[in-house]
């Protein structure tokens, strides 16, 4: 039989040219993060099925490739479910094996605890023009680390990263879910469906405030909930101090702490700053911070 040349849709082979630039990224990434404290981890490819669909990954639980059953515990006469012939799938990301690696392993390691974790992950979705199935993703996290020291560190830790890898004039965006909620809150959109207002809130910065108040009108939230929601955005984009526009706005509403924490967090972050970037609170932003 012929051998098929070309990779499966959605991978890619790396040619030495490539890779060499690959490596060279990888040692600075890590050699950075190194010098902040944060210790390489790594996890299996494989997860169990039911950790992956544990309901925490949203949209990317539709897109794992998931594993069949082998030898005897494979039963495809007497299966009524997916259930019965899968128990295991790649990982879509690095978030649900560090969860598993952490409780599995949180007596041998200290606290706080820096983790370092770079590998492919897998998404069987029809990637565009650019994307793939298969990618490497690069993440640092911090457990057990309740002050906003965290925070501090993570920023200044990947902004030096960047830096050292020659990126300048870079954005970096910050939020609290925090305040997104009380937004919500204050605009009067019911508690319960909270996720579904900030998905499309997330969308504003391709839709526009039109677009964002149409599609929440579309999908039944009042036209007084969405007027009050897109006003409070439009303030943000007049005044220039965000922070104590919302301080102003969400009186009552949102914790006496949370602005005043994310505002130390900023101004830590630009007294300690190696790189060239400039620093911006935004608070649509969705992706990342669950909801």
């Amino acid at each position: 039989m012929a051998l098929i040349k070309k990779p499966v849709t959605g991978m890619k082979d790396i040619l030495p040219e490539e890779m060499e630039i690959r490596d060279y990224a990888i040692s600075v990434i890590k050699k950075t993060y190194a010098q902040f404290g944060f210790s390489s981890i790594e996890t299996p490819c494989v997860e169990n099925i039911a950790n992956l669909t544990s309901k925490q990954g949203g949209d990317n639980e539709k897109l794992i490739f998931k594993i069949l059953k082998r030898g005897e515990k494979l039963r495809l006469e007497s299966a009524k479910s997916e259930e019965d012939l899968v128990d295991g799938g790649l990982r879509y990301d690095l978030t649900v094996p560090l969860v598993r690696y952490y409780a599995n392993h949180a007596n041998d390691l200290p606290v706080p605890f820096k983790a370092l974790q770079m590998g492919n992950v897998w998404r069987a979705d029809r990637p565009q023009k650019g994307r793939y199935r298969q990618f490497m993703q690069c993440d640092i996290d911090i457990i057990g680390e309740a002050t906003n020291l965290a925070e501090i560190e993570l920023i200044l830790a990947t902004t030096t990263t960047l830096g050292r890898l020659g990126f300048k004039g870079f954005q970096i965006r910050i939020s609290d879910r925090r305040i997104l909620a009380a937004i919500a809150a204050a605009s009067g959109f019911p508690q319960e469906r909270f996720g579904e207002v900030f998905i499309i809130l997330d969308k504003m910065d391709k839709i526009g405030m039109e677009g964002a108040a149409k599609e929440l009108v579309e999908n039944g939230f009042s036209q007084e909930s969405t007027d009050a929601c897109i006003g409070l955005f439009r303030g943000l984009e007049e005044t220039q101090d965000r922070l104590a526009y919302l301080e102003e706005k969400l009186s009552g509403v949102i914790g006496p702490d949370v602005l005043p924490d994310l505002r130390a967090v900023i101004e830590s972050v630009e007294a300690a700053k190696e790189a060239d970037f400039t620093m911006v609170f935004d608070p649509t932003i969705v992706r990342g911070m669950g909801y």
